[in-house]
């Protein structure tokens, strides 16, 4: 199973769903993209997330505790919380590549286009 390290902060944001990522969004889109080899829209991350949280946790089970104390994370309190966790696990943690039965490909357009409301689409053609 091919494996690869991204910042602690990146990969908790994925697991416990609260930003605090020392790169921001970036390190979501980072982590995501390389799991599913997939350039990710925005609207797709929380769905990707979802799938990939469970397969991350398999493989860190230690990552468990970090869902419930990121409850009380929040703006001004976000860097100690990832201090403390990188503290117990180092700077990277690894995440494994999704595979076709734990990630479904969905074209970016054709999901957004179910998220949204049709009187609420606008389609351009580029020509």
């Amino acid at each position: 199973m091919a494996e690869k390290a991204f910042p602690t902060g990146a990969v908790l944001s994925v697991v416990v769903d609260v930003l605090v990522s020392e790169n921001h969004m970036q390190g979501i889109y980072e982590v995501l993209g390389w799991m599913t080899g997939e350039s990710l829209y925005t609207h797709q991350l929380p769905r990707v997330g979802r799938e990939a949280t469970p397969v991350i946790l398999a493989l860190h089970p230690e990552l468990e505790a970090a869902v419930a104390e990121a409850e009380q994370v929040n703006g001004d309190n976000w860097r100690e919380w990832l201090a403390t966790w990188k503290a117990r696990y180092g700077e990277t943690i690894t995440v494994p590549l999704l595979t076709i039965e734990q990630h479904e490909r969905i074209d970016p357009v054709s999901e957004l286009a179910e998220m949204v409301p049709p009187e609420k689409l606008m389609i351009v053609e580029v020509k």
